[in-house]
């Protein structure tokens, strides 16, 4: 078959022309794949973000503080922390303790209707000198504060919890016993979560391993 031609064109002009087509088609072609790329690569920290908050059960606003939260766990998971417990005037009670390797501060939370919530605050977040608090350390002892209010001695020193043993059974399992008065209970909790999943009064030699 023999070649096409235009009268009037020069055969190099014609093949010029066919080749800066042939170019401009593939750069076109280029450009949207390198923003599907963008595209798919920009919504992956989405994508992984809704897949923690449905594994672990969280809001998915909350999936980063609460992988934070896990890395403080991790991190100080074999500190002997010595809790300081504190009543308040509408019956929340919280034992408070420090890391002394970490200086990182955990907090237990048991509010009036039996729900225990564990917190951490790291080292780095607390207030320095000649520097405002955090957001979230304000936050977290706001309902302290506003307690103050409600009476003339609205909190008061308790006695604290003391750790016996504790274990990480499972990725996302913490099997702690505690000691509370005379009493100890055997917690799974989820560091991830920061919630107390069972909870029952156990002998103070129970052992720190997983249910069976």
């Amino acid at each position: 078959m023999s070649a096409t031609t235009f009268e009037g064109t020069h055969p190099m002009m014609r093949d010029l022309a066919n080749s800066d087509g042939t170019k401009t088609g593939g750069v076109v072609s280029l450009l949207k794949t390198v923003a599907l790329v963008v595209t798919i690569v920009g919504a992956i920290p989405t994508a992984i973000t809704a897949y923690h908050a449905w594994q672990y059960k969280v809001p998915f606003t909350k999936v980063p503080h609460r992988l934070a939260q896990y890395d403080l766990w991790m991190k100080n998971l074999d500190c002997q922390i010595e809790y300081k417990a504190l009543d308040t005037a509408q019956g929340t009670k919280l034992d408070v303790g420090a890391c002394p390797s970490t200086g990182d501060i955990a907090i237990r939370i048991e509010s009036t209707d039996g729900k225990t919530t564990y917190e951490w605050i790291a080292y780095n977040e607390l207030q320095k000198p000649g520097e405002e608090a955090p957001t979230n350390l304000i936050d977290l002892f706001i309902g302290v504060a506003r307690a103050d209010t409600a009476g003339q001695k609205s909190v008061r020193t308790a006695q604290a919890m003391e750790v016996v043993c504790q274990s990480l059974v499972t990725k996302n399992q913490l099997v702690r016993v505690v000691r509370e008065g005379d009493k100890c209970f055997r917690e799974e909790l989820s560091p991830m979560r920061g919630s107390i999943d069972k909870r029952e009064e156990v002998p103070c030699d129970t052992q720190c391993k997983a249910a069976g």
